[in-house]
């Protein structure tokens, strides 16, 4: 199974789109997670050598614009997409293009596939098990599994039990740290999560390596790499964007 990190930001981070994740794994259809927040998702997937409209299956993490915002640019394109997500965010990303185009009819194919918040599904030969997670609208954090190995995104997310039910065992657990220790107070008003905070729920959880995305405009990513390492106590990676990474 391979990750290409699209985006790896959270909104006015400096040099980083917002949160998307391209994976594929041998023997399986692609699988887009998050959209880069807009149109930026066709130049990140095209930028990456990946042609757009290759992409059919898109599982989205929760409503926001940041993380479903790309979904309009994908079906602007006439992409019939398999779109995944709860009943909540699946509705807002109606609500999303009936506002913006009122006028454009889905292309023919796309499919919007209502996945529980916590549950099992099958996504092009990708087992996926959704994990619900505490943010300020509802949010499924999400594990991928292919070949015998496990790929785990938190999404956006305080510090939870679920955010540790998602790492647990996993290979790579990619998880949302929005700044170091010192914004630890803005960051959970966000409800989100710090580096150190997300190092705990890997080593809580068990996982092989972390991840750590969705950093903010003041994040210090070498302030941010110490504490997290300092909590897991195992690898820990800060990728760019267009960065890939094979498990």
């Amino acid at each position: 199974m391979e990750v290409t990190f699209l985006g790896t930001g959270a909104p006015w981070a400096v040099g980083r789109q917002t949160l998307g994740l391209f994976i594929t794994a041998p023997g399986c259809e692609p699988l887009l997670i998050d959209t880069c927040g807009g149109f930026a998702v066709v130049e990140q997937l095209r930028r990456a050598g990946i042609d757009p409209r290759t992409v059919r299956n898109v599982f989205i993490t929760h409503r926001h614009h940041d993380h479903a915002g790309g979904v309009p640019a994908l079906l602007l394109g006439g992409l019939p997409l398999q779109l995944h997500g709860t009943a909540h965010t699946l509705a807002a990303i109606r609500d999303l293009m009936r506002s913006g185009f009122p006028e454009w009819a889905d292309p023919a194919g796309t499919a919007f596939v209502e996945v529980p918040a916590r549950g099992m599904c099958e996504i092009g030969g990708l087992a996926l098990e959704t994990v619900p997670v505490e943010h300020r609208v509802e949010t499924a954090a999400v594990r991928v599994r292919a070949g015998g190995r496990t790929l785990a995104f938190g999404a956006d997310s305080l510090p939870c039990e679920g955010l540790v039910t998602c790492a647990r065992g996993a290979d790579l657990f990619i998880c949302d740290a929005i700044w170091q220790h010192e914004g630890a107070e803005r960051a959970h008003q966000l409800m989100h999560a710090t580096a150190a905070e997300a190092g705990e729920a890997a080593r809580a959880g068990e996982a092989g390596q972390l991840a750590l995305v969705h950093l903010g405009a003041r994040a210090e990513p070498a302030v941010m790499l110490a504490e997290a390492e300092g909590a897991f106590g195992g690898p820990v990676r800060i990728p760019d964007d267009l960065e890939r990474l094979a498990m």
